[in-house]
């Protein structure tokens, strides 16, 4: 009987192993899109480090999170990139260095999935639901994502005149396979 456990008990070890979809993160896209006086203004973050634990099979052990450097923000002006980093109203990055996301949960949705993450900007974090599509080649892999939030949930942009409530908020994490 001894024996037989020990046999199971190494078999499901290796299957774990076997199993386990873990996905490494090598290149991430971190975006967004908000109307400033009529025009829209795209914006995009650098410094993406994540994990992410994804196979479709096995939502409920599924996570992904990841952070994004806030100093690192770009919308192809500088005064405004400068204005984004330092003002208290808006990142105030010396004080709040990352963005954060983690998932909460994971969920079918047809063809796609839906996450639950936890956003966290400046000292505040909130739940979002964030569609995204899962592409799989062999052993890359590709998270692709996009939701709409209001960005005054997270005290960010103040009262700024002309400046959108609503942010298109998107994210694309290029992986490979670990295991």
């Amino acid at each position: 009987m001894k024996k037989i456990i020990q046999i199971v008990t190494l078999f499901v070890g290796i299957s774990t192993g076997i199993f386990a979809q873990n996905w490494k993160p090598v290149t991430a896209n971190v975006g967004f899109k908000i109307k400033m006086l009529g025009s829209t203004v795209d914006g995009k973050f650098k410094g993406f480090v994540g994990t992410v634990k994804f196979d479709p099979t096995d939502l409920a052990n599924a996570s992904i999170a990841g952070t994004v450097d806030a100093s690192t923000v770009d919308t192809d002006s500088n005064l405004r990139n400068r204005h984004l980093k330092e003002k208290e109203e808006f990142f105030d990055v010396a004080k709040y260095p990352t963005l954060k996301m983690k998932s909460i949960k994971i969920e079918k949705d047809g063809a796609n999935f839906v996450g639950t993450f936890d956003l966290t900007m400046k000292a505040t974090t909130k739940s979002v639901k964030i569609p995204f599509t899962f592409k799989q080649e062999g052993d890359k892999a590709t998270f692709a994502g996009s939701t709409v939030i209001n960005r005054k949930d997270w005290s960010v942009g103040g009262g700024t005149w002309g400046m959108g409530s609503d942010v298109t908020f998107s994210v694309t994490i290029n992986t490979v396979k670990t295991n």
